[in-house]
Formats: C-alpha cells, sequence, structure tokens
C-alpha cells in the first residue's frame, strides 16, 4: 500500500468524493429500470373493463404505473444535485456550468429531437397542414407541461407524444437548479432549500386539487403536468444527494441510514390508503394528487439511499436484466408510446378491439419491439453522442464512499 492510499481512505470514510473519474453505480441502472417496467406495465396494462376478476384486478394494479415517472423526477433530482454539487466545490470545477448544460444536451436533445422530427414527418405525410405544424413548437421548446399549452399540445396529429410533458418537466429544472444551488451554497442551506420546494409542492396541489370551491376541474387538470406540481419529488432526491455528502457519523447520514426503510413504507402506505378512499390507483383524483402524490415523492427518494447500500432492494437493482433496461430507458420510455400505432395495428389484427386478448397481444408485442429499438437507438444515436461527454468533465455524481463495501444498513 502506498502512503497516498490511507489518505484517500480517510477521504472515502469521511464523506469525500474522488476528484478524478466518475463513479458509476450500477443499482441505479436497475432502478431505472424498475421505474420503466412502472410506466409500460401502466401504459400497456389494460384489463380494467375485464370481466374476468384476475385480469381485472391485474388492471387496477398497473393503474400505479405512474409512479414510474415520479421515481425517474427523484433519481434526476438525486443524480444532477449530486453532479452540480460535486462540481461547486472549492475549488470549483473549471466551467463546471457550460459543462452542465453540454452534457444535458448530449444525453437528452439527439433522441428528444429526433423523435420531435419523426411527429412532423407523420405530420406531413398524414395530409396535417402548416398551422399544425408550426404547433410543434410547443415540443421543440419543452412548453408541454405548461397549463393551456399541454391541452394545444396533445391536440396535434401525429405520433403519440403526450408523454413527453416529464421531458418538459425535467428540463425546466435543469434550468433553473443550477442557479438555485448557487445561492444555497452549504449543504444546510442546500437541505433547507430542497425541503422548502418539497413543502411548496405539497401546498401548491393541496391549493390547486385540494381547494375544489376555487379551482375548476378543468384547471387542475391543465396543472397535472406543471413543473410545481411535480418538482416535490425532484427536490427530495436532490435532498438525498446533498444527505449523502455529509460525513458518514453525522445526523443527516444518520437519518437516512435509519429511516429509509420506514420512509418508503410509510409512503407507500399513506398511498395505497389514499388510492382506497379514490377507488383507485391512478393519479386522476384530485384527492390523488393531495395525498397520494407526496406520499409516492416520499417512497421513491427512499428507494435511492436503500439502493445505494447492501441488502435485497439493491441486489434486485442489480440483476442484469433490469440494469440493462435501465441503460436504454430513455428511449424505451420515448419509443414505448410514440410507436404505440403499429402496436395497436397488430392487437386489431390478431384479436377484436377492446378484448383481453387485444390488450394481451398489445403487451407482450410491444414490449421486445420497443426493446429492440431503443437498445438500436442507444447503440447508434445515443451513444456517439454521449462519448462526447468526456470534453465536458465534471466530478463524480455518487460518492465512493456509497459502494456497497462501505454503506451497511
Amino acid at each position: 500500500m502506498t502512503s497516498s492510499q490511507p489518505r484517500r481512505n480517510h477521504a472515502i470514510q469521511s464523506g469525500g468524493v474522488p476528484a478524478s473519474g466518475r463513479v458509476h453505480d450500477p443499482a441505479l441502472d436497475g432502478l431505472r429500470g424498475l421505474a420503466i417496467l412502472l410506466i409500460y406495465i401502466f401504459h400497456y396494462g389494460g384489463g380494467l373493463k375485464s370481466s374476468h376478476l384476475v385480469v381485472r384486478l391485474f388492471g387496477y394494479l398497473t393503474a400505479s404505473g405512474w409512479i414510474g415517472v415520479e421515481l425517474f423526477f427523484a433519481l434526476s433530482g438525486f443524480l444532477i444535485t449530486g453532479i452540480l454539487w460535486d462540481a461547486m466545490q472549492q475549488p470549483p470545477a473549471p466551467h463546471y456550468l457550460r459543462n452542465f448544460y453540454a452534457r444535458r444536451i448530449l444525453r437528452i436533445f439527439p433522441l428528444y429531437y429526433t423523435a420531435i422530427a419523426l411527429c412532423a414527418v407523420v405530420l406531413i405525410a398524414t395530409g396535417g397542414g402548416f398551422h399544425q405544424l408550426r404547433m410543434l413548437y410547443i415540443l421543440v421548446f419543452f412548453l408541454q407541461d405548461l397549463p393551456k399549452l399541454t391541452e394545444i399540445a396533445q391536440q396535434i396529429p401525429t405520433l403519440p407524444h403526450y408523454h413527453l410533458w416529464s421531458l418538459a418537466v425535467e428540463e425546466q429544472f435543469y434550468l433553473l437548479w443550477p442557479f438555485l444551488l448557487l445561492i444555497f451554497p452549504t449543504r444546510r442551506a442546500a437541505l433547507r432549500l430542497c425541503m422548502a420546494i418539497f413543502a411548496f409542492s405539497f401546498i401548491f396541489s393541496l391549493t390547486v386539487f385540494g381547494m375544489t370551491h376555487v379551482f375548476s376541474a378543468e384547471t387542475a387538470h391543465l396543472m397535472s403536468s406543471f413543473l410545481p406540481t411535480h418538482a416535490g419529488g425532484l427536490a427530495l432526491g436532490g435532498a438525498v444527494a446533498i444527505a449523502l455528502r455529509y460525513p458518514a457519523n453525522s445526523v443527516e447520514r444518520s437519518i437516512l441510514r435509519r429511516f429509509a426503510l420506514p420512509a418508503f413504507f410509510f409512503g407507500l402506505a399513506i398511498y395505497v390508503v389514499s388510492s382506497v378512499f379514490c377507488h383507485t390507483f391512478a393519479l386522476t383524483p384530485r384527492l390523488q394528487f393531495v395525498i397520494g402524490l407526496p406520499a409516492v415523492w416520499i417512497a421513491t427518494a427512499a428507494t435511492i439511499p436503500l439502493a445505494l447500500r447492501t441488502g435485497f432492494p439493491r441486489r434486485l437493482c442489480s440483476i442484469a436484466s433490469l440494469r440493462f433496461l435501465g441503460r436504454i430507458s430513455y428511449g424505451f420510455y420515448v419509443f414505448h408510446l410514440l410507436l404505440q400505432p403499429i402496436f395497436d395495428r397488430i392487437g386489431s389484427h390478431c384479436a377484436h378491439a377492446g378484448t383481453d386478448l387485444y390488450y394481451f397481444i398489445r403487451l407482450t408485442s410491444a414490449f421486445p419491439i420497443t426493446l429492440a429499438v431503443s437498445w438500436i437507438s442507444y447503440r447508434f444515436l445515443e451513444a456517439p453522442f454521449l462519448r462526447l461527454k468526456r470534453f465536458f468533465p465534471l466530478p463524480s455524481a455518487i460518492p465512493a464512499n456509497q459502494t456497497p463495501e462501505t454503506v451497511r444498513s
């Protein structure tokens, strides 16, 4: 052992982050894989109108698949906050803001604008006019989560793109979050910022969706995709990232160790109770936005420290197939609905639309096709751009002290 090794180990144990190289935790890929599976089942599960009890029960459970999007938000809050926080430490990484935005552009833009281009081609091929084509500006500038514009974007007669609202939420988060962290430069201040945004998002949802005598159902519906409605999950993910950057013996790290699992079950239990009152697991009743959604924020944020330490959650998230699915999850998310007309055609060709067999065929055909298209997208479209990230280096987003060798329950 060289003389430098003990010093490096001491830095890791005390919560330090190595300055060189990026530390990638494969369990987070598995967590993404779980998220995309939830979303896929949510959109293709079906079964709610089935005459068979078992199929109908499966349909009720698939209605909870929207949780996958909130899990993605929590992961984004965690990873982006970690990236920015590590880059901003003294001395700050050179050109960290430029490099941060360049890396986000390389990750998001190539596939996203390919999808928009496909929508434009289909719109033109099906006889869409210039007025309809012009409405694509809402997607081009990531505005489809804004009230009113959400409704307009959904009326564009092209490939299904209504799921892209979550990318607008994330892009707006990427735009604002670095500057907010600059205003709150200490760990304590950053934690307070995260909790304040969580509280703001909860109060926003409570006001818009809870005050039925003030906000109409139409207004509440328009707010359902808005950034303030979902900012709580992003903020809690960010809070986990900041807490994990405290020393190993700190109160903040102790709270994560002791309460991550109880917080997961607490959030899950509150969501189930809310769903029972709402008679659905779906995020459609207004009460679900007030109670169920914040509970899901807590549960999804708690899964991150659970996946980063030894135990069953980490073993589950480390399954090779889930990690593979997580690596291509961005493409899977974009294409699984963008290609829906093809899957509908396959289902209707083999069975009558609306029958159990129709939904089963869609469910079983959409997955392998989307998987293949997503792998092709990752291999030949996304990966070449991702390799360009080496020209825009940033410190690690995942502390080395969160590896399974040093994190214990």
